[in-house]
This record gives C-alpha cells, structure tokens and sequence, in this order.
C-alpha cells in the first residue's frame, strides 16, 4: 500500500510503500507525480520509504512493471531521490543507481538513508522546509 508520508507545497513528494504494492498504488504514485509537475516544477524530488525487499513478495508484477515503464519515461523529471529503508541491499542498489542513472539526467542525486533518518532524507528532498 501507497500512503503519502508528508505533502509539501513546492516540488517534494514523500510516499511509503508497506505489505503490497498493487495497480491501485501505481496509479496514485502517477498522479501525485503529476501534480507536482502540472504545479509548474521542472523536477520531482521524491522520497521513497520501504522496509526492505519482503514488499516484492506481496508485490502485484503488472504493477510493478507498469510503474517502471512509467518512471522510465519520466525520469528526466526527477530531481533528488531519498531512499529510506533498513537494507544493506538496497543500499548498495542505492550507491550503484546513484552513479549510473546521474549521466542520463544531471538534475537526478539518489541518496540511502537509514529508517532513523527519515528527518534527514525529508530535508534532503526538500532542503527549504
């Protein structure tokens, strides 16, 4: 399940993903997105909240591959990327992604934050709040 962790006014969205992630939740991750961008922001900073990979077991595939479609031709829109979880895995996607997917789009800084520094990661995506 998607839920919106905290709105802001500027260009921020901050979302956590618990227990399953459904065509339902792809689709409302699409429109709170498009929002921020209908507001007039060139970019999203977007923060991403998981516990760890145990989400992919209740992870509906269609979903899943209709949110990756989808953020592949959006990617240019975003700006920093907070990832806040407790895994050593996705961390290390973290640091890779980070390196990598920075010479597609020059606007885009992905950055690993502990669950402890959700606060941290809130201000990293919105560093004027």
């Amino acid at each position: 399940m998607l839920t919106q962790i905290k709105t802001f006014k500027g260009n921020a969205l901050a979302v956590e993903l618990t227990d399953t992630f459904t065509k339902a939740d792809a689709q409302l991750m699409m429109q709170l997105f498009e929002e921020k961008l209908n507001e007039g922001n060139e970019h999203v900073n977007l923060l991403l909240k998981v516990k760890d990979l145990s989400i992919l077991k209740h992870t509906e595939f269609k979903a899943l591959m209709e949110g990756e479609v989808w953020g592949f031709k959006h990617f240019s829109k975003i700006g920093r990327c907070a990832v806040v979880a407790q895994s050593d895995i996705i961390k290390d996607a973290v640091k890779l992604e980070n390196k990598a997917l920075h010479l597609a789009n020059a606007a885009f800084e992905e950055k690993y934050f502990e669950t402890a520094q959700l606060d941290e990661a809130l201000r990293f995506i919105s560093p004027e709040k």
